[in-house]
């Protein structure tokens, strides 16, 4: 294994995997990020130092310049859909497109009190309690109350339906948000069984993955699109592109010549970077 020089001038083992995290921070998709390491690990040479490394996998990261680009709008596009009530929306649209029977913002009588559930997900004889935060603001991770107050629902919904207060006994729960889980948030979900999608959580397979697969994109990935268009559009059923195409332009509530403008983004935003993202 090489060994490479750490600033205060300390030896490590090379680790590619702290390349992967660090490009994936800088928005690589994890298989971009995971080759830029896997070629780096192949050039470098004995007592290479760290900020060398570093700079090799920022260069390379160049070549990928699109796509990191476009995985930076769908990121703030995840945060420009507008209230939690639109994010929970959306979510339940991409479930519904992976096959899930979805029903959203359900009162349902636990023992002790009433709770209403941002959404309810079936498929294949599987029922999945699911709950949904949004957040404006990138940095804002979804902190350990969240997954603490999903924990103590299940908890009550099941001893609800024990006492014949209601007939919903969940398999799982699953918590999705559109940054990370915190730190703390996400062990204690590890440790409850409660699990979570969010951006690039599970590594490699988190939200964005599910909505680049099916091509779900929200229609605040356009960057030339308003938060009047947009709510003009969401008052009219369109909260991703491909309705946006399947309905335009009969039925978008916006004039047929910015319906064409955006029509356009649309088809740049389809056809960029699919190989690689």
């Amino acid at each position: 294994m090489v060994m490479v020089v750490k600033w205060d001038g300390r030896t490590e083992e090379f680790d590619p995997s702290k390349i992967v995290r660090t490009l994936t921070r800088m928005g690589a998709p994890q298989g971009v990020a995971e080759e830029i390491a896997e070629d780096i690990a192949e050039q470098i040479e004995e007592g290479i130092t760290t900020k060398e490394v570093y700079e090799m996998a920022v260069e390379a990261l160049e070549d990928h310049k699109e796509v990191v680009e476009f995985r930076r709008d769908l990121r703030d596009g995840l945060a420009r859909i507008g209230s939690g009530f639109r994010f929970e929306e959306y979510v339940r649209l991409i479930l519904q497109e992976y096959g899930y029977t979805v029903s959203g913002n359900v009162v349902i009588r636990g023992a002790c009190v009433a709770h209403e559930v941002d959404g309810i997900a079936e498929r294949d004889g599987e029922t999945v309690y699911v709950e949904m935060k949004h957040h404006s603001v990138l940095a804002r991770y979804t902190p350990f109350e969240v997954t603490l107050s999903a924990k103590a629902k299940w908890d009550d919904l099941e001893a609800g339906c024990k006492k014949g207060l209601n007939d919903c006994t969940f398999d799982r729960v699953l918590i999705v948000t559109n940054t990370r889980l915190t730190k703390h948030a996400q062990r204690y979900a590890e440790c409850v069984g409660i699990e979570h999608f969010g951006w690039n959580t599970p590594r490699g397979r988190g939200l964005e993955t599910f909505i680049e697969k099916k091509k779900l994109y929200p229609v605040t990935i356009l960057r030339t699109i308003s938060d009047d268009e947009r709510d003009i559009l969401y008052t009219n059923g369109i909260l991703t592109l491909q309705q946006l195409v399947k309905e335009a332009p009969k039925e978008t509530g916006l004039p047929e010549e910015r319906v064409k403008a955006l029509i356009e983004e649309t088809h740049r935003v389809f056809t960029c970077c699919q190989a690689e993202s």
